[in-house]
């Protein structure tokens, strides 16, 4: 006999876009990824969508998509990301709910998240009602059916929170074991009830909790197994699968029905290296073997409804508990004690101060909200809550959004003040993400994120016409003092951070006119969240000066305010950009004004250009500093490329001179000091890829001859070649290759893909191959692709077990 059994992940990053341009600034302590959302897609999310089971001798046998196999939540936030960073592995989550629904009796395994993950219990009314119904929406949009529970950020709960879940028609969630305060069996008196206030209910079932209106309707509650859950996150427990599967079949004990644990997504592969594949490899091999069966809360609850009642805790001043944090939800707005580390002395007494800022300001909005909105929606707060649909879809007819929404048919102007308000309302919802407050901090990253919002938040009411409270604002925020002297408190923090964060369609224009003066005029349909609109676009360069002009016409992808402006933009050699804007004035005066510009400058002097430039198109002046991050980061590629070609030279000369004094002193059975050993490696790696990227992608081994010859001397020389860059290439290109032959399967198009990989091993490259190994594992496993010599000795070269390639895997084991 089986016991069932169900392993949750919990997986979620905090939204990191820069709210100002919808794009992630960059985050240097994710290195040597751009931000943590790459880091953590690289290390978790996508290996647990491809994860390799392999044998003694390292050989991949199986790849499997562990979201498959386990009850799962992904924060919408963070699933918005992937879908536009990693369709791969996105749609891979998509079709692993599909396949477990399919397999469970209708039971999908993903389940719903609340959308930004505030710690619902210290939400107002409103703001839980609508996270909640945002996360639902998302749910169905993504999934495509209705979900069966929602995961809440933190399990933090109370009456309140849970109530609002049998509102909205979910059956389930789950929580910590030490947040039941007593239970008895279903229908027993008061006498029945005992204890479990020290974490010793029973995981191994559902209980059933009871809405506090009398109604009689209820919600079914899992409360993990607090053992295995802690083994996973603190104790080692993904160190193998055999042990892990160990631990799980000796909580199997008596009536125990269930054997579940919840735990952080991210400790499969980013806490713990490799834990995809012990999750694996323990679900697919060693469950069985214990007698465990792999299931999802839903299908359990189907066949096992709730015999008991449980109570839960109702948490200091009835604010609820969470599953991390010891005093109750007090990790989100005080000095509770519970932190991430710190140096000595650190304190969290900023927390307060931070959330009575964030309090003040979303106070503040919510009036202006209802004042604004109610003249134009017919019930503000319903539209709120509709208004996910056009944060999921920015393509969808605004106008026929509204229109049901509105009080009356709505003008331009009108259209543009209500989702400015929505806008305004989805900002104040970000700034509450529970990461602004788990923290050491109020200088980290995630604070300062939640802090942007709030700057977000007070320019749409700029836009609304009203002043934002910002002194009174910081007057509270200041009251957070930093635990780095240097930073100072949060006043200081927002305006070193937050200030130098924000992007105005003025700066975003700017952008886009000293960005055209390195890429050229470049057809831009979209940037930091605008519609855009270039015209009347001129470049011209003389000597070493770059001269642009142009009309810059922007639309709010979200709102649909538009903006107009009309352009000059200068570049005078490296990094010294000059831009001036001024508002559109009209086509006859800016034609005339860029007659002028272009008269001076044919021949006229450097200073008669600017002063030209300042009093035609200014006097909103802007410089590097106002480029977006991606556009600064291709100026500056092109800035240092020209440094490094002219050290290129410099080395390559140096190592041309001397080629034959190195030879020597190589043959003599010395070394070559650092120094020279660099610019000979410098110089041959740089010519070796060279040669390689000349040949344009070709599949013809023939036309790298040449670059074997280098790779060659390389080697005689004892050389070390840097051939990162040239074997992500030629990764891409046997990914390619793999993946017609595939589609095609036939053996020309193997033949090309086995030539590109053992051209590969000859050059000595050691590209990222997964991609080619995984889709020929799926096109065997899969897409009934005949595993002739030519595929077999392709895949051992791959790195796939001879099994695989004798006997296709069971269809169960490859999706």
């Amino acid at each position: 006999m089986t016991t069932p059994l169900a392993i949750h992940g919990h997986f979620y990053q905090p939204p990191r876009e820069n709210p100002w341009t919808e794009y992630i600034d960059g985050e240097p302590s994710a290195a040597p990824f751009p931000d943590w959302n790459a880091r953590i897609l690289a290390e978790c999310y996508r290996p647990n969508a491809y994860a390799r089971i392999v044998d003694a001798y390292g050989r991949v046998e199986r790849i499997v998509n562990n979201y498959r196999n386990i009850s799962f939540n992904f924060g919408p936030t963070l699933l918005s990301w992937l879908e536009k960073h990693d369709a791969l592995t996105y749609q891979r989550i998509l079709q692993a709910d599909r396949d477990s629904a399919s397999k469970r009796e209708g039971h999908g395994n993903a389940i719903a998240q609340a959308y930004n993950h505030m710690i619902l219990p210290l939400c107002n009314e409103r703001d839980r009602i609508t996270q909640v119904r945002w996360g639902l929406a998302d749910f169905r949009h993504r999934f495509g059916r209705e979900p069966e529970a929602m995961w809440l950020p933190e399990t933090a709960c109370n009456a309140h929170v849970l109530g609002t879940l049998i509102d909205e028609g979910l059956r389930y969630t789950l929580l910590s074991p030490y947040q039941a305060e007593r239970v008895r069996p279903l229908g027993a008196g008061q006498d029945a009830w005992h204890s479990v206030a020290d974490g010793s209910i029973e995981p191994g079932r559902a209980y059933r909790w009871f809405h506090p209106d009398g109604s009689g309707r209820s919600l079914a509650l899992f409360f993990y197994d607090g053992a295995i859950a802690r083994s996973v996150a603190f104790e080692g427990g993904l160190a193998s699968s055999q042990a892990f599967v160990e631990r799980l079949r000796h909580a199997v004990h008596g009536d125990h029905l269930l054997v579940h644990a919840a735990t952080d997504g991210e400790s499969y592969g980013h806490h713990t290296k490799f834990g995809d594949r012990t999750l694996a490899h323990a679900l697919e091999i060693e469950a069985e073997r214990q007698g465990l069966a792999p299931t999802n809360y839903g299908q359990f609850l189907a066949h096992h409804p709730p015999e008991w009642e449980v109570e839960l805790k109702p948490g200091p001043n009835n604010e609820g508990t969470s599953w991390s944090c010891a005093h109750g939800v007090g990790r989100w707005y005080w000095d509770c004690g519970c932190h991430t580390g710190g140096q000595e002395g650190w304190t969290q007494q900023w927390r307060t101060p931070l959330r009575e800022a964030l309090d003040y300001l979303r106070d503040f909005a919510a009036t202006v909200f209802m004042e604004q909105g109610g003249e134009l929606f017919l019930d503000p707060w319903a539209a709120r809550d509709a208004y996910i649909a056009l944060v999921l879809d920015r393509l969808r007819d605004r106008e026929a959004f509204l229109a049901p929404l509105a009080r009356k048919p709505l003008s331009a102007e009108e259209q543009e003040r209500a989702l400015t308000l929505l806008e305004m309302q989805r900002q104040a919802m970000l700034m509450y993400t529970s990461c602004g407050w788990f923290f050491n901090d109020i200088s980290g990253i995630e604070t300062v994120q939640v802090l942007k919002y709030a700057g977000r938040l007070m320019d749409d009411l700029l836009d609304l016409g009203i002043t934002p409270p910002r002194p009174s604002f910081l007057e509270i925020l200041a009251r957070a003092e930093s635990n780095i002297q240097e930073m100072g408190n949060g006043a200081d923090i927002f305006r070193r951070f937050v200030d130098h964060s924000r992007v105005t369609p003025r700066s975003v224009a700017a952008h886009l006119a000293i960005a055209s003066l390195v890429d050229g005029e470049n057809e831009r349909l979209e940037t930091a969240g605008y519609e855009v609109h270039l015209e009347e676009y001129r470049r011209e360069a003389r000597d070493r000066l770059t001269l642009a002009t142009c009309r810059i016409r922007l639309e709010s992808c979200a709102t649909g305010r538009r903006h107009d402006f009309a352009l000059a933009a200068m570049h005078f050699g490296g990094i010294d950009f000059y831009c001036v804007l001024r508002p559109f004035p009209g086509m006859p005066r800016m034609r005339s004004a860029a007659r002028r510009i272009w008269s001076d400058f044919a021949s006229a002097s450097l200073p008669v250009i600017l002063r030209t430039v300042a009093k035609q198109f200014g006097p909103d002046e802007f410089g590097l500093e106002h480029v977006l991050p991606g556009a600064r980061r291709r100026i500056a590629a092109t800035v240092f490329g020209n440094l490094v070609h002219r050290f290129a030279d410099h080395y390559a000369q140096l190592y041309d001179d001397n080629r034959h004094t190195f030879e020597m002193l190589r043959q003599a059975g010395l070394e070559l000091p650092w120094e020279l050993r660099t610019a000979a490696e410098y110089t041959m790696s740089s010519r070796f890829e060279q040669e390689i990227r000349a040949q344009q992608e070709s599949q013809d081994p023939a036309v790298y001859q040449r670059a074997l010859e280098m790779a060659a001397e390389a080697e005689r020389l004892g050389y070390k070649l840097d051939t990162e860059a040239v074997g992500r290439l030629f990764g891409t290109m046997l990914a390619g290759a793999v993946e017609l032959a595939v589609a095609q399967n036939d053996e020309s198009h193997w033949q090309t893909a086995s030539t590109l990989l053992t051209l590969a091993q000859r050059l000595r490259l050691h590209g990222a191959y997964d991609r080619a190994q995984e889709l020929l594992y799926l096109g065997v496993a899969e897409n009934g692709v005949t595993v002739t010599p030519t595929v077999r000795d392709l895949g051992l070269a791959l790195g796939l077990a001879p099994r695989v390639l004798t006997e296709a895997p069971p269809a169960a084991q490859t999706a």
